[in-house]
Formats: C-alpha cells, sequence, structure tokens
C-alpha cells in the first residue's frame, strides 16, 4: 500500500516531527489534521502540518496562549 497523504506535529523549532502519520486517503488525513488543537506539551508552540500527493501543505502553529495561526 503506497500513502499518499502526511500530517506531521513539531514542537517549537524542532528539526524532527514529535509525531508523524501516513493515510492512503485524504478524508483520514484532514480528521488526524483537525484532531490537533492545542499546543500539547511544546513550551510556546506547535506546527501541524498536512501534506497532500499534489505538493499542497496546509499548515497550523498552535500557540500557548491558545491563539491558532496559519500559512
Amino acid at each position: 500500500m503506497e500513502y499518499e497523504y502526511a500530517v506531521t506535529c513539531t514542537y517549537d523549532s524542532e528539526a524532527k516531527p514529535k509525531w508523524s502519520g501516513r493515510f492512503d486517503n485524504a478524508l483520514e488525513a484532514v480528521n488526524c489534521f483537525n484532531k490537533f488543537i492545542d499546543h500539547g506539551f511544546a513550551n510556546e508552540y506547535s506546527t501541524v502540518n498536512l501534506a497532500e500527493p499534489n505538493g499542497k501543505l496546509h499548515t497550523k502553529i498552535l500557540y500557548r496562549n491558545g491563539t491558532v495561526g496559519g500559512k
């Protein structure tokens, strides 16, 4: 089975993700991406990415103070 979608979560400015998941369909990947709702155990922020097979990248940044940013 080939995985086409990837979701990663990185804390603060670390080089490697704390968590990553690979999915073979868009619905599972989007559902996973949407489950990230706070900064988790990061000191200041966590960055969550959803990568599509066409190269498009969706990003949300979850800050410690509760705000959410995105690119």
